[in-house]
């Protein structure tokens, strides 16, 4: 029964936080989560990584743990946001669909900056055509924003013309 409960509230939290949020409340743009991913963190992503070397990490455990210690948003936001610095220099591919997972989850949908930026790195590193459209979304949002920005343009049209291919 705990396992159903914790299941749905997560996946409602993930339903409702789709397509970015502007609910502040649950990005690290609130100072109090920010504290409190920084602590969990500290206290149990780090050692746990460190603890599987030279393995990989046991990431269910790990947002097992924090669910059970916080809550299933905070353990989804920090483990997938453990998982982005984790793979970014040993696999593109997870790397990828980590940041796409943390970007429609948990970032503010007018950090157009942001927005600009992760669509970048898909457009750099991914070929996954779904995440290579969230990412045109995001880039399309970002140059929308502000058509005089050329570096908002470029990223817009760079992910355009290769979802069209």
């Amino acid at each position: 029964m705990k396992k159903i409960i914790i299941t749905t509230l997560l996946s409602t939290a993930l339903y409702c936080c789709q397509a970015q949020t502007t609910h502040t409340a649950i990005t690290e743009h609130d100072p109090a989560v920010k504290a409190r991913d920084s602590q969990v963190k500290t206290e149990i992503i780090d050692p746990a990584r460190n603890a599987a070397q030279p393995g990989e990490p046991d990431w269910d455990g790990i947002q097992k743990t924090i669910a059970a210690k916080y809550d299933p948003t905070t353990a989804d936001r920090t483990v997938t946001k453990a998982k982005i610095y984790y793979y970014y220099p040993k696999d593109k591919a997870v790397f990828c669909t980590q940041i796409v997972k943390y970007t429609n989850n948990y970032e503010l949908v007018n950090d157009y900056p942001l927005l600009n930026l992760n669509a970048g790195m898909i457009l750099q590193w991914d070929t996954n055509p779904a995440e290579l459209k969230e990412a045109l979304r995001w880039a399309k949002a970002a140059a929308d924003s502000d058509p005089a920005n050329a570096k908002f343009q470029t990223t817009y049209e760079q992910l355009k013309a290769r979802v069209e291919q």
